[in-house]
């Protein structure tokens, strides 16, 4: 079993920002979090966030992709664009032919189906995107790092199994 890194989110700590989407749309448009905010207040596109702040039981927390070490997403795609990679579920974008299988068998929701906004893309063609915990490299995490509570944190399921035996 494969004991993949993911992004977990504190609900305790949370406070639905929404900081961390920001965060992502900015890092995977490769400008800074203000220019996204400016963006979207005078109602331009921005690239879609691969997290989603979601509110559960009066607790938010952002969802993402829980990097499963069975990836039932990696399974389904018919065009392989789906590959487990240094320790990590990797989504070939540019090459996703917009079925939505994975989106389809994802256990956890956190598959965004988006347009594809390449220039030479189809108008009706969709895309599909999850976290890439950017690009994987440790300290990277776009959310991570803006998190103003401290809420999010980069785990393997080892910590995470830990965590729920202690209850937390």
């Amino acid at each position: 079993m494969r004991n993949n890194r993911f992004i977990y989110a504190d609900p305790d700590k949370c406070i639905g920002c929404i900081n961390c989407e920001l965060a992502c749309s900015a890092s995977h448009m490769g400008v800074d979090v203000d220019t996204v905010y400016e963006m979207l207040q005078s109602g331009q596109t921005v690239a879609p966030s691969r997290n989603k702040v979601v509110t559960i039981d009066g607790k938010t927390t952002p969802m993402q992709c829980m990097q499963c070490p069975d990836a039932p997403c990696l399974k389904a795609c018919p065009v392989n664009i789906i590959r487990f990679e240094d320790d990590f579920v990797k989504y070939y974008e540019d090459d996703c032919i917009g079925c939505t299988s994975c989106d389809m068998v994802c256990p956890y929701g956190a598959v965004v189906m988006a347009p594809n906004l390449k220039p030479d893309a189809p108008v009706s063609q969709m895309v599909s995107l999850t976290c890439d915990l950017c690009g994987g490299k440790s300290g990277m995490q776009a959310c991570i790092t803006i998190c103003p509570t401290d809420a999010i944190s980069l785990i393997d399921y080892e910590q995470f199994n830990s965590m729920k035996s202690l209850g937390k």
